[in-house]
């Protein structure tokens, strides 16, 4: 069963909202306490108590406002997700169509795009071979197995056809990483866990120990 939250007076909690800031501004005022000695240490402490008094009695204060705001703006997010959802799953399919289609169609182009590159290779080290053997019978031996050598060493020519997907539709290419054996990684690809080191500082105190690493502790006043 859902409860119902009262409507509220936005005009209200506007005015109540500036009392306070203005109520705030006033206090920090009147109550800043510079700590120099054992007195007004016990002065900026109760100083500090008399905050947290105040920061409560705001929250309370607001607390029904901003669950009637809540409320009212999850309302409106379900409204706009129920209206949004057709098209968002249709949009997800459609996506997914176009990236197998698109996956498929790169495989097939690479492909072609390879076995140009190779045809044209052999096509012009056959040419070069027919160049040398004239070269040869006119003579010139030194100048033919030089052409030659150089045509069966060549890279194959770069060959790039039209991408007809692309022609159609836009991409967003991103990059992802897949980590085949940790312990080739260079250093400077590896994190510390700071997350961990801190659990391991907390349980631990004073006697944490992690090589390469410095434990220190910083002590906050709380009210």
């Amino acid at each position: 069963m859902t409860t119902a939250i009262p409507e509220v007076s936005i005009h209200d909690v506007t005015a109540l909202a500036e009392r306070a800031k203005s109520d705030a501004i006033t206090f920090v005022e009147d109550n800043r306490v510079e700590v120099v000695d054992h007195a007004s240490l016990e002065r900026a402490a109760g100083v500090r108590r008399q905050i947290g008094e105040k920061l409560k009695g705001i929250t309370a204060t607001l607390a029904q406002p901003k669950a009637w705001a809540y409320g009212v703006h999850r309302w409106f997010c379900s409204l706009e997700a129920a209206a949004k959802a057709p098209y968002e799953i249709l949009d997800k399919y459609e996506a997914e169509s176009i990236k197998h289609y698109n996956d498929a169609q790169t495989r097939a182009r690479e492909t072609r795009e390879r076995e140009l590159a190779d045809r044209r290779r052999r096509d012009e080290q056959a040419r070069v071979i027919q160049e040398a053997a004239t070269l040869e019978r006119q003579g010139h031996g030194a100048l033919a197995s030089a052409l030659v050598e150089d045509a069966l060493t060549a890279p194959a020519p770069v060959v790039v056809l039209v991408d007809e997907v692309r022609a159609v539709v836009k991409f967003r290419r991103t990059w992802h990483h897949e980590v085949t054996d940790a312990e080739l990684v260079p250093r400077e690809f590896l994190t510390p866990d700071d997350s961990k080191l801190r659990k391991h500082a907390t349980n631990m105190q004073g006697t944490a120990h992690v090589p390469g690493v410095r434990f220190y502790y910083v002590d906050e006043p709380i009210r």
